[in-house]
């Protein structure tokens, strides 16, 4: 019997995938434990390796798809074994889960298949997708499942009911509130065109096509963006928080970098930013409350120091986590930051190389700002920005000179740390950065 290969569940909080591309194709041999085929969750770009040896039999979805996680994509088995005979992917899948589900009793609920649509209307994952997309009500689709829940087949129905429109048609009746049900086409078969739109309204249509001409490009937020936007704007909104700044000289961090590092090929060159994670981690190793989490009515104190590093990527930002700060010496540091780093500019960072970080740190002084306010990670209890260094003229010991000072901004929950627990945090780290050889030590 041939068996299905699944979108994978990649963390708790995974809902659904998009199969970036195929790496096998239909007749290709498969292997038990190679991968067959790329996608892309909510953090990261990874390979889905097969449960079973055997041939590819069958595609339900094509490169780019978003799939519900545990729904079939495809089917391996022995060379001409049978698929089911539905090859429509939506409702293949939904053969196969209702196939599989229990009778329903009066006492019974809706198989675990079928999802509560808008307004608590049963429906399929796919059926949904596809009312969300296309806009279509659920209110309005007569259903057709065993255990009265819409199927994709019948949305499917229900747009091929709706009007033929051109988009500019759509666009302008759904702006300006037109049934299109009302309107009689004058295009091929009967399809509505923009000029088919009453002419009482023709000031609103030319402001309606101005407006959508003005517009160079819709892009639909990625799975990444979606989480990021999420993420951040619960971080703001939820948590009480609050930004302090401190100046720090790193002059002679700067002259022990470069101490460190004559006579090193560039791959094994220690960073600014190395020094900076060692130094926060053994700050956060010190401050105790820099290690809480709030759950509930409870602090929660972490042992290990974790300290994650905001990775800016073309479609968002990641934050790979460096294990045990504390306990790895500089190079080992050094070296892990560069392999999380190239990992996560190319799509390559596994779940247990995120999450769990106890405090973060958000390096832009490579673009030279000043200051800036940088949003927590959650459930982290604060967040380290690092900013532009800048010349300024300094008098010491009588005499005027050139020093290189640096912004420290640390945002925190103020739930969890007051004011006077961060400005101890901030001078401790602004003293191990301004004698940095106490950060080696």
């Amino acid at each position: 019997m041939a068996t299905a290969i699944c979108m994978p569940k990649n963390g708790m909080d995974m809902e659904e995938g998009t199969i970036v591309k195929w790496l096998k194709n239909v007749g290709d041999k498969i292997e038990k434990d190679e991968p067959f085929m790329e996608i892309e969750t909510d953090k990261i770009t990874m390979e889905t390796e097969s449960p079973v040896s055997g041939v590819l039999l069958a595609k339900l979805y094509e490169d780019g798809a978003v799939v519900p996680v545990l729904t079939a994509v495809g089917y391996v088995g022995e060379p001409g074994e049978k698929v089911p005979e539905n090859t429509d992917s939506a409702a293949a899948e939904e053969k196969k889960m209702q196939e599989s589900a229990p009778a329903a009793t009066p006492q019974t609920k809706v198989s675990a298949m079928v999802l509560s649509g808008g307004n608590g209307i049963p429906a399929t994952p796919y059926a949904k997708k596809i009312a969300s997309d296309n806009g279509v009500d659920l209110a309005e689709v007569k259903p057709s499942g065993r255990h009265g829940e819409i199927r994709a087949i019948d949305v499917e129905n229900a747009l091929n009911a709706q009007p033929k429109a051109t988009p500019l048609a759509k666009a302008m009746a759904a702006d300006l509130g037109i049934d299109l049900k009302t309107v009689a086409g004058s295009g091929y078969r009967g399809k509505i065109t923009s000029a088919d739109l009453t002419p009482e309204e023709k000031a609103e249509i030319e402001a309606a096509v101005k407006e959508i001409e003005a517009v160079l490009e819709r892009r639909k937020l990625s799975g990444m963006r979606k989480v990021i936007a999420q993420r951040m704007s619960a971080s703001h909104t939820e948590i009480p928080n609050v930004t302090q700044n401190i100046k720090v000289d790193v002059t002679e961090l700067l002259a022990l970098r470069a101490k460190i590092n004559q006579g090193k090929e560039k791959a094994d060159k220690v960073s600014v930013n190395d020094l900076i994670i060692k130094a926060v981690g053994k700050a956060t190793a010190e401050f105790e409350r820099f290690r809480m989490t709030l759950e509930g009515n409870e602090y929660v104190l972490h042992n290990q120091i974790n300290v994650g590093m905001a990775v800016g990527i073309d479609d968002g930002l990641v934050v790979p986590v460096i294990k045990d700060v504390d306990k790895k010496s500089l190079v080992e540091v050094s070296k892990k930051a560069k392999e999380l780093a190239k990992k996560a500019r190319e799509g390559k960072l596994m779940p247990d190389e995120m999450g769990d970080g106890r405090i973060t740190i958000s390096n832009i002084g490579m673009y030279g700002t000043h200051s800036f306010t940088p949003i927590i990670n959650q459930p982290e209890a604060s967040i380290v920005g690092v900013c532009g260094t800048e010349d300024e003229l300094a008098l010491v010991d009588g005499e005027v000179v050139v020093r290189k000072k640096m912004m420290i901004c640390v945002t925190f929950d103020h739930r969890i740390l007051n004011g006077t627990e961060v400005c101890e945090f901030e001078s401790y780290l602004k003293n191990l950065l301004e004698n940095p050889i106490s950060i080696l030590i």
